[in-house]
Order: structure tokens, then C-alpha cells, then sequence
């Protein structure tokens, strides 16, 4: 999103990254996992139990459902936000001004309640407990006097409660004063439905005011009797393609309750953020109020945006964070195929990829976010398995690759002409962060050009994915003297985004120069997060910070990784102005907005990347990214002593479990379907000091003794394992 509330948003990143050739980093890159069982950790008998799924899943290659398989319920239960009920009340009474009466009869409660609000200006602000969204419902007694007059406004954070407007979402004027409502004596005022008397444009179409993110909601009587309130509830409107929002296919749990309430905040964020086809922001903004009346998709029922309170809006750079914490939690890949179709559907005849989708519809604008198309496209094949799809995108595809390798000079380096991007300075030419993302973004072209039997693209850009990375080891980017690669060549901006993009998209051969930016990273963390300069010098963003924590575990430091993120999720999850169970756009230093005020989206999926990293690095499942859809198990335990969880693929659920003893000793117990797992990797402090055995038989013991067992970087890695389970474990010899 841009900073200026006149210019709609600016996001990015997507999945595995790193192919890093150092082997460390290679065996880290965790690959699929299933849960199970390891010293008194749940038995993967449950996580076999098929169970009906109201979910919107996704389909494979065979356009059967992706899984009709719900996560088993266990104590991970207790940390997921989802409500049980599309309607829902709110919790309590954060205030009242004025002649309030009964307020606190409206909270906690789902039968009648009487409240009355006595005279104008005064006013209640209910607190839901949490981001909610939808259509509201007020019921009203009959002590509400004639001719009354019931304002509502609307926020996500605290900050920005008001009896005067709702936190800024149109991105113009953003000028939202209360929406009024006739207020009658036994009446309903029902959001999607009733007609607003004054505070919005949006009066023809009652249903566009719609709210899409909210945690606070503030009724004013602008009267100058007495109304009456005896119910308030929302209808919650988001991932309207699921009939029970708790049913996912995924679930994470260890022994740190932070990280786990984080993976879930994570996953309910991005829940928030999808929406109907029909329910997104209206663009050009109107200059009362809001209006989310704008179909926003071409296909199917819903699309991933970026924010529930705005921009509501398919932005390609936030589908790189966004559609992985999708995938390994919610698992509704096809909610990010009609993402991807829509984008392009709005494709230029250059080739040109949209910067965001419809209404918005800026085409061409944007280099960085044309390439993280390619890269969901790539992912999303190789998750869904979805052939069919594959091959029938694949020419425009094609056409979009053409478009942006043209832009790749005689030295190899990609020089950005369409600069806009997530919000960062200095954006143009040849800076590193784009470079980064081309090199991601030719490794996943070639691997889906190999997929749909295009051998010579493929190749191709296996070719220039190399002389790019050659070109960056020579252009003068890194400066040992920082332990920091710079944002180009003689520049003094370090930022974080481009040193987290080449650990993660594994742009870095070198370990110890991979150890030198994580450590160089993490000295610049402050006591919200981590800084990204690339902003401005006072801001920590959860976009580039998610590219910063999957740059710590592709750098083999896992413990940093986990550090930042109990620092900066941690920070947001449970500051007292946020919503406790979504992510913030973007900040400053001192916790405040660093988009325009209250314009700024509290529940972006942007910022979600630690979910998508705590499956893939720290429970250790992990797309190899080849383009077959195979995994890798390998956890990077860090300071966890136990992890278990699973994820979801075209031909069944990977389900892991582990347990470190910190003594060295570890267990690992995993469900493996079909043809999906390479390898398996434990980690082992020596090769000569433990024994490690597959299903009670040694594998390795001093040497190799079976599963092709290797030793390398602290790992044991194994290959060959069949289908079914298997128990995997490190003891002292």
C-alpha cells in the first residue's frame, strides 16, 4: 500500500526461496510433513481419520477436491480465532460518552439486552474481542423515541475509536463520518439492507457498506431523544465459500503457546482477507464514506486480497506472504487460482502483468509484482497439482516471462522500469530486492515451463537464473564492512527486504556470509521489530520483516528467526491497541501507523509469513520447489523442544511430529503419502557420537547403513522412505 491514501497499496513475496548450494542451507530447506507421534505427543491415528470438510480446499490434477479431510482437533484448538458462528456479539463495552444507560447489557450476551442512549452525541463503543467483518444488526426497543437517529462508526485499532468517524478505508478523502440510520421504536437496522440517511455515497446500494475489518464498533445518537438498543451482532461476511471457518485442513502446535497463537493469527488474518467477487473496494473512491460494492474477480466465488478493511483489492506482492500462510493453514487453493486467473485476465497485450487486480486495475506499473505473479503461478501448480489449469495459463504465462526477461540487460541484471512497489524508496534500475525476486521468479518458471513440457523455456531460465546470480556476486552489492548487501551498487541504503530475499531465495552460497546478514540483520531489530529502511529509517514492516524471518531459517538460525518472530508478531498480537488476533501493514518504531494514520490496514496478509515459515522451517515441512510437488521433512528445532502438525497435498496429508531432548537426542514420527516426500532430515550434533534408526533399524552409525543416510551440516538426511509411517530418532550411541 502506498503511503499516501490517495494510491491504493504495494506488497510481495512467495514460498520456499532459497535453493541455496550451500548443503547446510539445502538440507534445512524443510520439505513436507504429517504430524504424529514422539513421546507422548498425540497418536497419528487421529490425523489419519478422514473427516468431512466443509472447506473450500482446492482441486488436483484430476479437478478432484485438493482434501476431505479436516486438521484432527486437539489443545491447538484453544489458540484458533476463527468464530464458531457466522453471527457474532461483541464482548464487551470499551466506553460510552454521554447519558448511557444498560451499556453493558449488549456485551456477552445472545439474548435480549436493553441499553439507552439518552440524548445527542452520546454513545457506546462495543469491542468484539477480536477483527471481525461483515453486515451489522441492531435491534431496537420500544422506548426508542420517534424520529431518532442511530450513527455508526467503525475501527481496527483502539487508536482510532471515534464518535465522529470510522478509521480512514476509501483511499481518497477518506473522509467516513458516521453512517446514519433511521432509528424506530421495535425496529431493525441491518447494514445490508437498511438505507443510510447520511455519512455515505453509497446510499442506492444499502450492502456496500459492508465493513469488511473492524475489532470496535461505536453507536452515537445523533438525536435528541432516547434509543433503545436490545441486540448488536455482525454477520460475518468474509470466506463466505466455507460453511464452518474453523474447519481447516492444517494445524501447528509446539511448546512455545506465542508461536502457536502466532501461526494461528496468522491463518485468521488471512482468513479475513477473503472476500465475495462482489464485495471489494469501489476504485475511484467515493468522497463520503465507502463503498464495497466493486467485483474484484472474474472466476469462482471469492478472491485473496490484501486487507479485510482495505484495500480489498487482489495485489500480486501480498499473495507472496498471503497465499503461502493460504496454503499451509486454511489449504484454499482455490480461492488463489481465481486470484492468479483474474490478474491474468487483465493482462496488456505487451504482456504486462497487473500491479493490483480490479477495480484498481494499475497494469504495467509495477516490475516487482508483475514477477511475483509468475512465482504464485509456479506455487500455486505445485501445490495443487492442478495440471489442467497449468497448461491452460501457461501461453500467458509465457507471455508475461517474455515481457519481464526483456528487461534483463547484457550484464545479466534485471533493470526495473515500472518501479512502483510496496511502499520502498529507491525502487528503480537495478536494485537488489527486484534482482532478488527475478532470480526466484526464473527458478519457478523453469520449474512450471518443465512441468507443461517446455523443455527450452525451461532451460533458459535456468540459464539466465545463473548468470543473474553471477552478475550480483560481481556488481559490487555487497559490502563486507556491514555484513549487508546494498540496495544497489555504491549505494549507502542496506535494506532489509533485498538482504532477506537473497538468503531466502538462496542468492547466497556462502555460509558464513549468509551467518554475517542474519547476524547483521538482527542487530538493527528494535524493541517493536526489525527496521526496514528501505521505508523510511523509523519503520518496521511485517511484509519485508516475513522475508527476514525465512531469511533467518534458510541461513540456518533458527533461533534468530524464532526470536524475531516472538519480537515483532509477538509485539502486534498483543499490543493493547491492536485487534489480538490479526497483523498489522505496517508501523513505526514507537507502535504507531506508518500508513497515513488511521488509513492503515490491522489486518494485512502481508504480514503473515511466520505461519507459513513455523510449517515449513521450524515443524520442518517444506516444498522442494521443483515443479513435481515434492517435499522435504526437516525441522529446525531452534529453542523448541516440540513441534507437530500437517500439511495438506494433492494425494493426501504429510503429518509430522518431533521432540528434541536439547541433549542431542531428537524423535521425529511422520505420515507420508504417496510419491510426495524426497527426504527426511534429523539434526545430529556428530557424526560419530549418535546412532540414528529408522523404525527401530539403524540408518546411520558412524557411516551409512541404509536410506542412503548422508551426513552434512549437522543433518542426517535419508531418501527412500516408503509410504506410511515412520519413526525416526537420534540417540547417543
Amino acid at each position: 500500500m502506498s503511503e499516501e491514501p490517495t494510491s491504493p497499496e504495494h506488497a510481495g513475496r512467495s514460498v520456499d526461496g532459497s535453493v541455496g548450494a550451500f548443503k547446510r542451507r539445502a538440507l534445512l530447506r524443510a520439505g513436507a510433513a504429517a504430524v504424529a507421534l514422539t513421546a507422548g505427543m498425540r497418536t497419528t491415528a487421529a490425523a489419519a481419520a478422514p473427516v468431512t470438510s466443509p472447506s473450500a480446499g482446492g482441486t488436483g490434477a484430476d479437478g478432484a477436491p485438493l482434501s476431505s479431510s479436516v486438521a484432527p482437533r486437539g489443545p491447538w484448538d484453544r489458540f484458533k480465532l476463527s468464530p464458531a458462528d457466522r453471527t457474532v456479539r461483541p464482548t464487551s463495552v470499551h466506553g460510552t460518552t454521554g447519558s448511557v444507560d444498560g451499556a453493558k447489557n449488549l456485551a456477552g450476551k445472545s439474548g435480549p439486552a436493553h441499553a439507552r442512549l439518552n440524548g445527542k452525541g452520546t454513545s457506546v463503543t462495543l469491542d468484539f474481542g477480536l477483527e471481525v467483518g461483515g453486515y451489522v444488526t441492531i435491534t431496537l426497543g420500544q422506548g426508542t423515541d420517534a424520529d431518532q437517529v442511530l450513527g455508526l462508526t467503525y475501527s481496527e485499532l483502539s487508536t482510532y475509536i471515534s464518535t465522529t468517524s470510522s478509521d480512514g478505508s476509501n483511499g481518497g478523502s477518506n473522509n467516513e463520518p458516521p453512517v446514519n440510520y433511521t432509528a424506530l421504536p421495535g425496529g431493525r437496522i441491518n447494514t445490508a439492507t437498511s438505507t443510510p440517511t447520511a455519512g455515505t455515497d453509497a446510499t442506492k446500494n444499502p450492502a456496500a457498506n459492508l465493513r469488511g475489518g473492524f475489532r470496535y464498533l461505536t453507536l452515537v445518537n445523533q438525536s435528541g431523544g432516547t434509543v433503545e438498543i436490545t441486540g448488536v451482532s455482525v454477520d460475518i461476511a468474509f470466506a463466505p465459500n466455507v460453511a464452518d471457518l474453523r474447519a481447516y485442513p492444517n494445524y501447528f502446535s509446539c511448546d512455545d503457546d506465542l508461536l502457536t497463537r502466532i501461526w494461528y493469527a496468522g491463518a485468521y488474518t488471512v482468513q479475513t482477507n477473503i472476500v465475495a467477487n462482489t464485495q471489494g473496494r469501489v476504485w475511484g473512491p467515493p468522497d463520503l464514506g465507502w463503498d464495497n460494492s466493486a467485483r474484484i474477480g472474474d472466476v469462482g466465488d471469492t478472491v485473496l486480497v490484501d486487507g479485510a478493511k482495505r484495500d480489498r483489492t487482489v495485489w500480486p506482492g501480498d499473495l507472496g506472504i498471503s497465499g503461502l500462510t493460504d496454503y499451509v493453514s486454511l489449504g484454499d487453493t482455490v480461492t488463489m487460482r481465481n486470484s492468479l486467473q483474474t490478474l491474468y485476465n487483465h493482462q496488456a497485450d505487451s504482456g504486462a502483468l497487473p500491479y493490483a487486480g480490479p477495480a484498481v486495475n494499475f497494469i504495467g506499473n509495477s516490475d516487482a509484482y508483475h514477477l511475483w505473479t509468475l512465482i504464485g503461478t509456479a506455487e500455486y501448480v505445485e501445490f495443487s497439482g492442478d495440471s489442467a489449469w497449468a497448461h491452460t495459463i501457461y501461453p500467458k504465462f509465457k507471455r508475461a516471462l517474455d515481457y519481464i526477461t526483456a528487461k534483463i540487460d547484457s550484464d545479466g541484471l534485471l533493470n526495473v522500469t515500472a518501479s512502483s512497489d510496496w511502499a520502498r524508496r529507491d525502487s528503480d534500475g537495478k536494485n537488489l530486492e527486484a534482482n532478488a525476486i527475478m532470480y526466484r521468479a526464473l527458478r519457478a518458471s523453469a520449474a512450471l515451463a518443465e512441468a507443461v513440457d517446455d523443455a527450452e523455456t525451461g532451460a533458459a531460465c535456468t540459464k539466465k537464473a545463473g548468470a543473474l546470480k553471477t552478475a550480483v556476486d560481481d556488481a559490487g552489492y555487497w559490502d563486507g564492512a556491514t555484513g549487508l548487501y546494498r540496495n544497489k551498487p555504491g549505494a549507502t541504503l542496506y535494506p532489509q527486504d533485498a538482504n532477506a530475499l537473497v538468503l531466502w531465495f538462496g542468492l547466497v552460497d556462502d555460509e558464513e556470509r549468509a551467518q554475517a546478514i542474519s547476524q547483521a540483520l538482527a542487530k538493527r531489530w528494535t524493541k517493536t521489530g526489525a527496521l526496514s529502511p528501505e521505508k523510511t529509517d523509523s519503520s518496521v514492516h511485517p511484509f519485508p520483516g516475513s522475508m527476514e524471518v525465512h531469511g533467518h531459517f534458510a541461513a540456518g538460525r533458527a533461533r534468530t528467526a524464532l526470536d524475531l518472530i516472538r519480537l515483532e508478531w509477538g509485539y502486534m498480537l498483543d499490543a493493547p491497541q491492536g485487534t489480538a488476533s490479526t497483523f498489522w501493514e505496517g508501523y513505526k518504531t514507537d507502535g504507531s501507523s506508518d500508513y497515513s494514520g488511521s488509513y492503515m490496514s490491522a489486518a494485512h496478509g502481508w504480514s503473515t509469513g511466520p505461519t507459513s515459515a513455523l510449517t515449513f522451517h521450524l515443524l520442518g515441512i517444506a516444498p522442494v520447489a521443483d515443479g513435481k510437488g515434492t517435499y522435504r521433512i526437516a525441522p529446525q528445532p531452534g529453542d523448541v523442544k516440540r513441534a507437530e502438525g500437517q500439511l495438506t497435498t494433492p494425494t493426501g496429508v504429510i503429518a509430522v511430529s518431533w521432540q528434541s531432548t536439547g541433549r542431542g537426542e531428537f524423535g521425529l514420527t511422520a505420515e507420508i503419502p504417496a510419491r510426495r516426500v524426497t527426504e527426511v532430515a534429523v539434526p545430529m550434533l556428530d557424526a560419530n557420537s549418535y546412532v540414528v534408526r529408522v523404525n527401530g533399524k539403524a540408518a546411520w552409525d558412524r557411516d551409512a547403513r541404509s536410506y542412503d543416510a548422508q551426513y552434512e551440516g549437522g543433518y542426517v538426511r535419508l531418501t527412500g522412505l516408503a509410504e506410511g509411517k515412520h519413526t525416526v530418532t537420534v540417540r547417543r550411541r
